[in-house]
């Protein structure tokens, strides 16, 4: 057996790629096999956060407790100034109730029902602080509550039912819902054990021989030997409900830094409860290692509450954040929206009177043959426009939509410079063409109707931006596995300040004045977004008075 256990070790370490079973049957991860045990070793360790910690806290407490009943010498017992014991429990029980508040109102969505639970659990442990340890001090001429075993079987009372909560929330997979009628319940039981310890603790089996823990600490041996069996017997009820609890927390870790400090807390509970069981811990002046123990415990409960809140102020300040971005991006929107309507009336304004203004004039009959064959042309070209600009917005809306998809197909190169070359004649200005290809028939992976749009756009915006009678060329080369197509003008140029808003929506160009050029602003834009769905990028290279290049690449076909 133990040459099979260097075995699996040696196989563990060595990189082989079969997985290792773990000697207790679960959870060594074969990943350990790949050549990084540091890395997969880091990373079992961080699934198993909760159980570490949660050993790494009770395991040292019981090593703790058992130095402390070998070596007397290490036996911590302080029998404390009344006043201190009062701010010692006040302190505690506010930590409690404190935590309990901030789970109550501020819970974890993805573990609300089980902090419910867990905040009950504290109320009950800050109220019974503060109602067996803060209050009989203030009125103990009035009631007589500093009977020694009446003061432990408050603490057991309190611990026990907090335990109790605290196991019902955090070892269920799937607690129980903490209704009004279910905490009516708590309270009442919580009342009804505080009545019976006040009026009738004489009545209860006593649980120590000592009158006093003060006078017991004088002799080290002394407190132990005063415990009954029923202390030792009621003590294990808490000790349990702690150590289900814990177990709770660690098996189901809360997500986050809550789960980290709730295994803590649980942990240092059940360190509290061992401690309990040799040196019990009642509302007393004797302070003892039991008592440090849940003090440490109300810490951690207060450092927990705190990085909960710290947690939702982050959430809080990241909603309000994303929330005054949504609505910036809301006002822009409404700023663009409002642009765009007025742009659009703009736009379809001077067409729509151009053609209203020639057809009142051919309605009067009074124009010779070639007046009215001028009016109809220039209808027509004012129809001509509008035709364009209703192309582009539905084109700029198509292009928006998440159902945009292109239709790529092997193209004969020369098919698309044609009909790009023959749009380019036809546009006003009677610009010079020029069109260089390559040799050979070369074949592009493209969509011909987008990259024709973008070609006709390209062309367009050449004939826009130069003075009439400015040449354009229509350039074409191969280079390797890319075909590289060019659009050049003589024209104005492009400003530099808008060089990086051309390819924005509704961004324009400037004349040679370097006023805004009439149009929509969508072509480059457009053409931009249908290109790069082709797996390149529309570029420019621009100065003013020296022309305009724009330039993009497609893959050869085959």
């Amino acid at each position: 057996m133990r040459a099979m256990g260097v075995e699996r070790w040696r196989a563990m370490f060595a990189g082989g790629a079969g997985a290792v079973a773990h000697p207790a049957g679960r959870g060594v991860p074969a990943r350990w096999t790949a050549g990084r045990p540091v890395q997969a070793l880091a990373r079992w360790a961080r699934t198993r956060a909760p159980w570490l910690l949660v050993a790494g806290v009770v395991l040292p407490l019981a090593a703790w407790l058992v130095a402390i009943l070998a070596v007397t010498r290490l036996r911590f017992v302080v029998v404390a100034d009344p006043t201190v014991q009062v701010g010692v429990e006040a302190a505690a029980a506010l930590a409690r109730l404190f935590g309990a508040l901030v789970l109550w109102l501020f819970p974890d969505e993805r573990a609300g029902r089980r902090l419910r639970w867990v905040a009950a659990g504290l109320v009950v442990l800050g109220l019974g602080g503060l109602l067996f340890g803060y209050l009989p001090p203030l009125f103990r001429r009035v009631v007589d509550l500093g009977d020694l075993n009446r003061s432990l079987y408050a603490s057991l009372a309190v611990w026990s039912l907090a335990g109790a909560l605290f196991a019902v929330g955090l070892l269920p997979a799937t607690p129980p819902p903490l209704t009004r009628r279910v905490a009516g319940a708590v309270g009442g039981v919580f009342a009804a054990c505080a009545a019976a310890i006040a009026l009738g603790a004489g009545a209860l089996p006593p649980l120590t021989h000592l009158s006093g823990l003060a006078a017991a600490a004088r002799d080290d041996t002394a407190a132990l030997h005063g415990l009954t069996p029923w202390h030792w017997a009621l003590s294990l009820i808490p000790l349990g409900l702690a150590l289900a609890a814990a177990v709770g927390a660690a098996r189901r870790p809360l997500p986050g830094a809550l789960g980290r400090w709730l295994a803590a807390a649980m942990a240092l509970l059940v360190g509290a409860q061992l401690h309990n069981l040799c040196w019990p811990s009642a509302y007393s002046t004797v302070l003892t290692t039991a008592n440090l123990l849940r003090l440490a415990f109300a810490v951690a409960v207060t450092a927990g509450a705190i990085l909960e809140l710290r947690r939702v102020a982050a959430e809080r300040a990241a909603l309000l954040a994303a929330e005054r971005e949504t609505t910036r991006r809301l006002e822009e929107l409404a700023a663009l929206k409002a642009a765009f309507t007025a742009m659009v009336a703009h736009e379809l304004g001077s067409p729509l009177a151009a053609i209203r203004a020639y057809t009142d004039m051919l309605a009067t009959g009074e124009f010779a043959a070639a007046g009215r064959a001028a009016a109809l042309a220039a209808i027509q070209a004012e129809a001509g426009l509008l035709t364009a600009l209703v192309a582009d917005v539905q084109a700029a809306a198509t292009v928006e939509r998440d159902d945009f998809a292109l239709r790529p197909r092997p193209t004969p190169l020369g098919a698309l410079l044609a009909d790009a070359a023959a749009f380019a004649r036809a546009l006003p200005g009677a610009h010079p063409l020029t069109v260089a290809a390559p040799d050979d028939e070369a074949w592009v992976l493209a969509d011909p109707e987008r990259i024709g749009q973008v070609l006709r756009n390209l062309l367009g915006n050449a004939a826009h931006y130069a003075p009439d009678g400015a040449p354009i060329a229509l350039r074409a080369r191969r280079a390797g596995r890319r075909v590289r197509i060019e659009v050049a003008d003589e024209g104005y140029g492009i400003h530099p300040d808008d060089l990086p808003r051309i390819f924005e929506k509704f961004g324009r160009g400037r004349d040679r004045a370097g006023h805004k050029v009439a149009g929509m602003g969508l072509g480059l834009y457009l053409s931009r977004r249908i290109v790069r769905a082709h797996g390149a990028d529309l570029a420019v290279t621009s100065a003013p008075r020296a022309g305009s290049v724009f330039a993009f690449d497609l893959e050869v076909a085959g």
